[in-house]
């Protein structure tokens, strides 16, 4: 069922999508990289395109197109009329959202992967003498965290468009909408208790204190258990 599942979107060239996406962020990376300030390159500063990078996904990419693929990975039977035949065999409505979300996973972990490479490529281009394993890895970790937060924050965005029997195109709206207000909420008292806000505290890419990080923790959670809750009902409803 995994396969299928993939095959689907490779019929619809999303993974060609999703690398042309990767490429376009790192070349404009790679341009902002090479602006001049006081004769030197922004880029030549250590952890210049991690951490904008880190930003710039987190805050306006991850979410939409993590939305984006799971809305065509859970509407492309209804959008087919091929849900009620899927149904008639031994899967259960339980089993076929699993596996749906089995592979959202799968694709934004890799996704989030991938935009670290390349993001890191430009930083070993311009800092190849100075960039270290453990500062390399420490990234990683910190994308990777970012990657799941989000994942997760797409599939509460998913399953309320389902719901209400919205769009793929609405729920990329609503994702996007959600993580940009995201900026303007981290320049306010006690960011982290919006979800968007809260992966930056949870994975150390801001300043937090142990306290912080515990409530970040919490509103992750408790995302998750709405998520949950709404997948619940969804499994419940008629086709």
């Amino acid at each position: 069922m995994l396969c299928v599942e993939f095959k689907k979107l490779k019929r619809k060239k999303f993974f060609w999508i999703l690398l042309l996406v990767i490429i376009m962020s790192a070349v404009i990376q790679a341009l902002m990289g090479k602006r001049v300030y006081n004769n030197v390159a922004y880029g030549k500063t250590l952890g210049f395109f991690l951490h904008n990078g880190l930003i710039v996904n987190s805050y306006y990419l991850f979410i939409p197109i993590f939305s984006l693929i799971g809305m065509e990975l859970f509407l492309l039977e209804r959008q087919n009329n091929t849900l009620i035949n899927i149904l008639t065999v031994p899967i259960t409505k339980n089993v076929l959202i699993t596996i749906k979300t089995v592979v959202l996973c799968i694709i934004a972990l890799l996704y989030t992967v991938l935009t670290f490479l390349s993001i890191c490529l430009l930083e070993t281009e311009f800092n190849l003498h100075n960039i270290r394993i453990d500062f390399v890895l420490t990234h990683l970790a910190v994308y990777v965290i970012h990657g799941i937060v989000c994942t997760v924050i797409a599939m509460m965005i998913i399953g309320i468009m389902l719901h209400f029997r919205q769009s793929a195109q609405a729920a990329v709206a609503v994702s996007f909408i959600a993580s940009f207000v995201g900026v303007f909420i981290s320049q306010a008292p006690l960011p982290y208790l919006y979800c968007v806000n809260a992966m930056f505290y949870l994975s150390g890419a801001a300043q937090s204190t142990g306290f912080e990080k515990m409530i970040a923790a919490i509103v992750v959670l408790i995302v998750c258990g709405v998520t949950g809750l709404l997948f619940n009902t969804l499994s419940k409803e008629e086709c």
